[in-house]
């Protein structure tokens, strides 16, 4: 008696962002950034991917509150800071550029 397996379930891939100097990868949900590797949280993925999405654009606070969190969450004045504050001890501080009084962003492609 032969066992007959089912089928796997392919789910096509997320395509990698980056700009050149910073490197997402959805499948692993690790970032790469001059030579530095780091594990991200949902969320820390979420904002950058949110900013890599539109590199060399602005994103206000509102903005990045808007496609990270859901409708009915509550979010804390400085959730955004937060994350910013985590993702730049995790790859560095210059991953992410303050355009201040304005919002975030990250270069465009070299």
């Amino acid at each position: 008696m032969s066992a007959i397996s089912a089928p796997k379930a392919t789910t096509p891939s997320t395509p990698r962002l980056s700009n050149g100097k910073l490197d997402l990868d959805p499948a692993t949900r690790q970032a790469c950034f001059a030579g530095e590797t780091s594990l991200l949280t949902a969320r820390e993925f979420a904002l950058l991917q949110a900013l890599l999405a539109r590199p060399g654009a602005i994103m206000s606070r509102s903005e990045l509150e808007r496609q990270i969190y859901g409708w009915n969450e509550e979010v804390e004045s400085n959730a955004i800071e937060f994350l910013i504050h985590t993702i730049r001890r995790k790859l560095g501080a210059t991953a992410i550029r303050n355009v201040r009084g304005v919002g975030w962003m990250v270069d465009r492609p070299l």
